[in-house]
């Protein structure tokens, strides 16, 4: 299907009960500065997976990071990149370290990943939403968020997205246009439909947080990644704790 590239690291994955992660964050809190604690439980308040964004085949790596910036930015903690003809290379200036917290998702296992990818979504209990116009689409000011979990996709910069996701999409926004130019650059319009969303989610009466074992999945991850020899650590707690 594809691969993550981040939650959850090998080593954490023995760490699979609630009460074992506890214990575990409780033993690395320990080697980060309080403020640095307080930070991680602030910007996992703010976190969620009720909005997710796809990035179809896009080859301008340096306009993926900046989407994966500007996800990082609004609080989407999921991001599924597909490689079909184009492979994703993090652009260290640009992306800015946001790849570090966020859980992203590559699917390149095939020639053509795209359905596979959208049958996932779908599973996980998304609606497909395509981010192109068309003749059945809304402007992103009167998507209904309330409707249920959204996976935005965007597509490549020059052709859009594939007639792949157009076909099984379950429906369409866009971003309203003035001038004379006949599209925004992907990243600009990422940002754009992540701010009036995440906006619409945070004024809205939807359950769109994170539960408590995502949140202590995901802390784990960001601890392990904020300490020096944080696998030396953890593999002495497990054996002292085993």
């Amino acid at each position: 299907m594809g691969e993550s590239t981040y939650i959850l690291s090998p080593i954490l994955l023995k760490f699979r009960n609630l009460e074992m992660q506890i214990d575990l964050i409780k033993h690395l809190e320990g080697f980060v500065t309080e403020r640095r604690s307080e930070l991680i439980d602030k910007v996992l308040q703010d976190r969620t997976k009720y909005i997710t964004l796809v990035l179809e085949d896009i080859y301008q790596s340096q306009n993926a990071s900046a989407v994966m910036r500007s996800c990082d930015c609004f609080g989407v903690q999921d991001v599924h990149v597909i490689e079909n003809s184009n492979q994703y290379e993090i652009i260290p200036d640009v992306a800015m370290g946001s790849t570090k917290w966020l859980s992203l998702n590559r699917y390149n296992e095939k020639e053509n990943n795209t359905l596979d990818t959208i049958n996932k979504l779908k599973s996980e209990g998304y609606r497909i939403v395509a981010t192109s116009p068309h003749a059945k689409d809304v402007t992103i000011g009167d998507f209904d968020i309330t409707k249920g979990k959204t996976a935005l996709f965007f597509g490549t910069e020059l052709t859009g997205l594939s007639d792949i996701v157009m076909d099984n999409a379950d429906e369409f926004v866009k971003v309203p246009m003035h001038g004379f130019t006949e599209s925004y650059n992907i990243s600009v319009c990422a940002a754009l439909v992540l701010y009036e969303l995440t906006e619409k989610l945070r004024k809205s009466n939807i359950d769109w947080k994170l539960t408590k074992n995502e949140i202590a999945e995901i802390k784990l991850e960001w601890l392990k990644r904020s300490i020096k020899s944080s696998d030396e650590i953890i593999d002495r707690f497990l054996n002292i704790n085993e």
